[in-house]
Order: C-alpha cells, then structure tokens, then sequence
C-alpha cells in the first residue's frame, strides 16, 4: 500500500477521503445495524499450525516473527477450489499494474490453480473510492469486491443487503473449518466484516499496531537516540537535531498530533466512559494537549518546510533531510525506510508518558476491510469462499509463495540465502496482481525476514518483534471494533476530513486552538452525538 492510505486507515483522521454515494442498491436494510451486529456468532479460531514461527505471536497481537525462509513448503489448500467458470474481482493494488492476463503466463497459471478463469478490476490510491462507485453503478456486480474501512464510502449495508452473499451460515462457528486458511484468522478480524448481524466476506488480516515515528538513527545520533523521557526531551531533542538541511520532522501534522495524543494519554478512538456512554479521541482534553504540543514543536521550527501532505517524505527522511517521519504500524516504520536505503535500520519510537498521563498505544483496526461475494446460489457461493481460502494461503505455504513469486527459475530465484527475490519477468507479472490478490484478502500477519530490503533482514524481525513487546504494555483497543453505526457511515468521511483541515490550520497559524472545542461542540449536533448512541447501544446489546 501506499503510505497516505495505510495511514489514513489507521488514524482516525482520513486525509481528505471523498463521500461516495451507492445508488441502485435499494434501501431495505434497517436501521438497527448497530444492535444486531453485536449478537453474531464469529467463525471458531484454528490457528495454522504447520509451519512454526522463530518467535511466537500472541493473543495481545504480538506478530509471529519468521528469521529465515523455510526450507520445505507445506501445502495448505489439497485441491482446486474452483470450477472452471469466469470470476471477477474488484480490487485495489499498491505497485505498478501487471501485464494484461492475455500476455501474463503467470495470471494463466493462478487461473490453473484457483481453477477459474480470473478477470481483476484494480483500482489505484488514491481514485478507489471512484473505481467501486462506478463499477457498482455499472450494474454488473464482481463476484468478488473488496470494501475497504475508511474511503469515504457510504450506505454499504444498502448494498450488502441488496446485491451480496451472506455468508454466516458458511462461517460462523466452527462451519468456517471447511476453509481452513480463513479459520486461521482470529475474532477480531472477522468483526470487522460484520454488518446488520451478518458476516459478508473474507477480512484482510493487517498488524495489530497502530501509528508511531521512525527516525533516521544516523540523524538521532547526536541527541542519544530518538527515545525520550517525556515532552520536555522530546522537543529538547527535536531542537537539537534540526539545524543546517536536516529538520527533525515531517510536515504532517494531523500524524504529529495522532501519535502524540498516544503520549497524552487519549482513547483509542472512543473512550468508553463509566455510565457507558462514548467520548471521541479528538473531543478529549488529552488531544488538545497533544495539539498544543504540536504548535509548540511548530513555533519550535522542528517541522520540515514543506505541504501537509507531501507525499516525499519518507524519501527525505531516509536521505537526513527529515529526521522522524510516522508510519501506520512498527512494520512500515522499518520497512518502507529500507525500501527507500537499505543501509537505514529506523528506529521505531515508543510512546513517552506526557501530561501527568500514562501513555495509550492505540491498537489497530485489525484489518484493511473485507471482500465480500455476489449474490448467488450455495454451490457459487461456497466455490467463491474456496477461491479466497485460496489466496488466505499462509507464510511457508507452496501456495503464499506461488501467489506472491511465481515460478521459480521464472518469476524468481532463491539468493544465497535462500530469500526469494523476483526477477524482472516477475516484477513484471506478478508483483501486480498479487498487490491486488492480498488485498483481496491475506493470511494473517507475520513479521517475515524476506519482506525487508537490505542484508540485515533477520535482525529487522528481531527489532520490530521488540518494539511489538514494548508496545504492548501501554496498548488499548478501539472499543467500537466489531460494532456497527449507520451514522459513523454516514458522517465520518465529512467529519474527519473538516478535522484534518483544522488540525493543519491550528498548526500553520490561520486559526486558534481556541477554535478547536467548539469545533467539536458544533459536531455533536451534526452526526457525532448520534454516532455515539449508536455504538454504545451495540455495545450494551452484546
């Protein structure tokens, strides 16, 4: 994924996502999505137990950590799920397109292996939001359409309702274990593909943990590591790496001011209060604190020059010119900085105590949305689910490695440690459609040594497992996740989009903090109240 979108996804502030209105899709369903998706029996949880972990995950969201590629693949589908008829899918890719199917031996042989012949719509970030309302307003639905958690789209249950499978006789409870790679996922996952008290596709398992900073630690140096005891050091420090061509920060500040609210000491996006009722992160004194924090590294002068949504920054950071740069999970913070210099090991930030509060690491959502199945009869049905069963494969799978390499002597070859890397012919054929496969959906996460550029790939597993450790201790979840609100549908997109405006006003000075709380009194009455009442009777009712 692109980094706007992966943070986007995880902040609760998405930057400048678009309401889509689905029209067509009738508009029967209820309005009481939010009691009964909270009385939904989720599918039975069978972890994948044929391949063992170097370091073993656990049920806080600890990430299991692979050091090394295995040996000797396992086979986790026995047979061909499909039935040799034409399928679609709706999804979104992250890279550079593949080759069209007709030229592209490598989509020929996926179709061989799902045992269906495969046609991929792919949207791109940003435009996805486009791509599915005008492949809905088409009138011909995918077989298969990835519904992603937080692109502006609204009035989904509508066309849940409407035009998609419910799946949960298929999956709910220990049904699920006729598909073995989707039972690997956990309860949380599944929540997330509940709506109106139904279960409608196969989630997209994502790193349980949410934002933090990565810096540069050759420009952290002189100020003993990016670690700090507190704000007063953290600004200390800010101050004295920022000098010459080098600012200590990246100019976004709506990220700034999520992973400082983590300091201060603010909910994970709601904070469930005694008597029940729900508070948003943002409506809290806890992330005005972190706001004014953020004015005060501005008047500081520790923030890169540059526009709020520049989308170059990890670039500059992994060259010196940014010292600190946030990303959506402690995954991205060493990843995405070795993508740009191999030789650059980020070091990921832990949350320090600030305000007189102890600090709240914010979980995840758990995934990057779910892909839901067309209408149809139970044998369609059921082939469907088979197919994303397929792509579910696990890391040391024979079919996670054909799905996301190719053909060995082909599409890739094994280094001299035994990593796969793609050739060109593969970058080429697969490295596309397989962007757009695991978005479709993906086993569940995994700290793998082969996703890191560079030559210290192990030790990349070892760091971010460490970090997973530290984060853990101050970790909380978004008490929402897995409940349903029609009116957070309906009002989110406009709401968080008006937050970030004002967030990047505050900071560049055209207004006051002072402007921040009636900002939010004023949406109490446009959405924010009624989205509360929502979520809590859901809550009340499981």
């Amino acid at each position: 994924m692109s980094r706007r979108t992966f943070l986007s996804l995880s902040t609760a502030v998405a930057a400048g996502a678009a309401a889509t209105s689905l029209t067509g899709c009738g508009s029967g369903a209820k309005k009481t999505g939010e009691a009964a998706s909270s009385k939904v029996k989720l599918p039975s949880y069978v972890p994948f137990s044929k391949v063992k972990p170097d370091l073993p995950p656990n049920v806080k969201g600890l990430s299991a950590g692979f050091l090394s590629y295995p040996k000797d693949l396992v086979r986790s589908v026995p047979k061909t799920p499909g039935d040799g008829s034409k399928i679609t899918v709706l999804t979104e890719i992250w890279t550079q397109p593949p080759l069209p199917r007709d030229s592209n031996a490598h989509w020929k042989k996926v179709d061989k292996e799902l045992g269906v012949e495969l046609t991929a719509i792919l949207g791109t970030d940003p435009g996805y939001e486009e791509k599915f309302s005008s492949t809905i307003a088409g009138g011909e639905l995918p077989d298969l359409l990835w519904i992603p958690p937080n692109q502006g789209i609204q009035h989904i249950a509508e066309l849940l309702e409407a035009k998609c499978a419910d799946i949960t006789e298929y999956v709910s409870g220990d049904a699920v274990k006729d598909y073995p790679n989707l039972a690997a996922m956990t309860p949380a996952h599944w929540k997330t593909a509940v709506v109106n008290g139904k279960i409608w596709g196969a989630p997209v398992p994502y790193p349980a943990f949410g934002q933090v900073y990565a810096g540069n630690p050759e420009v952290w140096e002189k100020a003993d590591g990016i670690q700090a005891s507190g704000p007063e050091e953290f600004l200390a420090k800010c101050k004295e790496v920022t000098g010459g061509k080098t600012w200590a920060l990246e100019p976004i500040y709506v990220n700034t001011a999520s992973v400082m609210s983590q300091c201060f000491g603010a909910p994970n996006k709601w904070r469930q209060n005694k008597d029940g009722s729900l508070t948003w992160f943002q409506d809290t004194d806890e992330y005005e604190e972190a706001l004014n924090f953020v004015l005060k590294l501005k008047k500081a002068g520790v923030f890169y020059p540059g526009n709020p949504k520049m989308a170059d920054a990890n670039i500059k950071m992994a060259q010196g010119t940014i010292g600190a740069t946030v990303h959506a999970t402690p995954f991205n913070a060493r990843q995405e900085i070795r993508v740009q210099d191999p030789s650059v090991a980020a070091e990921i930030m832990i949350p320090f105590a600030a305000g007189g509060n102890k600090p709240n690491h914010h979980y995840h959502l758990g995934t990057i949305g779910y892909t839901a199945i067309k209408k149809g009869d139970e044998k369609r049905v059921r082939m469907l689910l088979g197919v994303l069963n397929y792509l579910a494969a696990p890391f040391g799978s024979k079919e996670r490695e054909f799905l996301e390499y190719g053909t060995e002597g082909e599409d890739f070859t094994y280094d001299k440690n035994g990593f796969p890397e793609r050739t060109k012919k593969g970058k080429q054929q697969v490295e596309g459609l397989y962007s757009g496969l695991t978005t479709a959906t993906t086993s569940p996460f995994a700290l793998i040594a082969s996703a890191f550029p560079g030559t210290e790939r192990a030790q990349d597993v070892k760091d971010v497992y460490a970090a997973e450790q530290k984060l853990i201790e101050t970790a909380i979840q978004n008490p929402v996740v897995g409940h349903y609100s029609d009116a957070y549908t309906q009002h989110y997109g406009r709401m968080s989009t008006e937050a970030t405006d004002l967030v990047n006003d505050i900071v560049s000075g055209r207004k006051k903090l002072s402007e921040w709380k009636p900002f939010w009194a004023e949406w109490k009455n446009k959405g924010l109240e009624q989205m509360a009442r929502e979520f809590q009777k859901s809550i009340e009712s499981a």
